[in-house]
């Protein structure tokens, strides 16, 4: 994603002027910090309290979210608060809760067993082309949306995709070329030829719905919490102990 694009939406958390970031912050990354939890041996439940736990860290984390080169990326601190989170359960002492039958990967994987950065890097772009897509998917007409899924994620040929919406073969390609255009104005950095084997990647370890839906009921619960100890705080005299 362009660094503009990510600084912006940081912005928007850390001053909490726009009530949509952090839904936007949620769809953007939660599936990235799922898949990659379940990628180095976590059960979907192990995967769900890791993806609470990094939104959790970037709720309390917030307030420091202002564009710095020197302090190093984004990206690197939220792989570093995913990786945290996978090892501390990896760790944990046998007399606490035992861990899920299907995390028997997660407890056989050795303690220093973290992925090379390029993976995560990979990752991180892949989940945010997806999510970007899904953006224009919403910015343009089930017809032309379609017709761009077919020409480019299936690699269809223009006369059969014409025929399959009831586009013109030259209406096809304005939706292809349109929508490309949208995705770069947006700041996804791919190559044309490329795209479609990047986003069936992306999409190939896709949550299952329930998952996403258990998910996203817990962190609203969990950010609430949050919320509310915040607002707590903030109404605690300052000048003396709480009541």
């Amino acid at each position: 994603m362009h660094t503009q694009t990510q600084v912006t939406l940081l912005e928007r958390l850390r001053e909490a002027s726009d009530p949509l970031a952090w839904e936007e912050f949620y769809e953007r990354y939660w599936r990235l910090i799922f898949t990659t939890a379940r990628r180095r041996g976590c059960s979907d439940h192990t995967a769900e309290e890791i993806v609470q736990e990094a939104m959790l860290a970037v709720f309390k984390g917030r307030a420091a979210f202002r564009y710095d080169p020197t302090r190093g990326r984004f990206r690197d601190w939220l792989g570093t608060v995913v990786r945290n989170a996978v090892a501390a359960r990896r760790r944990a002492p046998a007399d606490r809760v035992q861990p899920l039958a299907d995390d028997a990967a997660l407890a056989a994987l050795p303690d220093d067993a973290a992925r090379p950065d390029a993976e995560w890097d990979r990752a991180f772009d892949l989940a945010t082309l997806a999510s970007l897509l899904d953006v224009v998917r919403h910015e343009v007409t089930p017809a032309t949306f379609q017709a761009f899924e077919l020409a480019v994620l299936q690699e269809m040929p223009g006369a059969d995709v014409a025929r399959v919406t009831g586009l013109s073969r030259n209406a096809v390609y304005l939706a292809r070329r349109r929508i490309l255009a949208r995705l770069k104005e947006l700041g996804a950095v791919f190559e044309p030829a490329g795209l479609a084997v990047r986003l069936r990647e992306a999409a190939k370890d896709a949550p299952r719905p329930a998952v996403e839906r258990a998910v996203t009921v817990q962190v609203e619960q969990t950010l609430l919490a949050a919320q509310l100890g915040d607002a707590e705080a903030d109404s605690r005299p300052k000048n003396g102990p709480a009541r």
